[in-house]
């Protein structure tokens, strides 16, 4: 709402097609609710996607059951999605994503113009392609720990064969979750990279904000 009235200055006033009228009112409210929600979407779709990529960790590492109250979800959460999107808070602000989000709202005004057309199938297009774009955003930030638990499952099943009284499994889990952390520590910068260099295409802004 804050923005929304810091915006308004700048909004170009115009005028409904065919006159003022309660039907033209709200189809026209209709309108720029369903965009605002769109933008919302767009905007926290990185972090949906570093939960995604957390709990993906987890399930591989062997933390899938380990759970934290997350009062922001209203919820469970597990520990390394609830470090993920901690540290993509972080980023985002140290990025001056929130001025981002501004040039954003300030140009959706420009593209969809007030009581204008709102180009309904290409905004759902958008939608249906954001939703399959998390999985593939989550996959990306989590490969590399995905791949490195993979590799030491094919080290550990040669080591099961070539030293058959070694108990595989009594090692194996807490290996994993070791191997899993310092994965994760190591690919942090490149983590951290994507964020940076991704935000600001999807809210639609080519560049940093200062």
């Amino acid at each position: 709402m804050l923005l929304a009235l810091a915006t308004y200055p700048l909004v170009q006033v115009v005028s409904l097609a065919g006159g003022i009228t309660l039907l033209s009112l709200f189809m026209a409210l209709t309108g720029e609710i369903f965009l605002g929600l769109m933008l919302g979407w767009v905007a926290q779709l990185l972090f949906a996607a570093m939960r995604l990529a957390g709990q993906e960790i987890e399930i591989k590492s062997g933390l899938g059951l380990i759970q934290l109250i997350d009062p922001h979800e209203g919820g469970q959460s597990g520990i390394l999605s609830a470090f993920l999107e901690l540290l993509a808070g972080l980023v985002f602000f140290s990025m001056n994503g929130h001025h981002l989000l501004i040039q954003a709202l300030s140009a959706s005004y420009r593209v969809f113009p007030l009581g204008g057309e709102k180009f309904v199938t290409r905004v759902l297009e958008g939608l249906v392609g954001s939703t399959g774009e998390i999985f593939s955003i989550a996959m990306r930030i989590s490969a590399p720990v995905i791949v490195g638990l993979i590799l030491s499952d094919i080290v550990l099943g040669i080591l099961s064969r070539a030293i058959p009284q070694m108990n595989v499994f009594l090692v194996a889990q807490p290996l994993q979750f070791g191997f899993g952390i310092l994965l994760l520590m190591l690919s942090l910068p490149a983590v951290v990279w994507f964020f940076v260099r991704h935000f600001p295409l999807m809210v639609g802004v080519p560049g940093g904000a200062g």
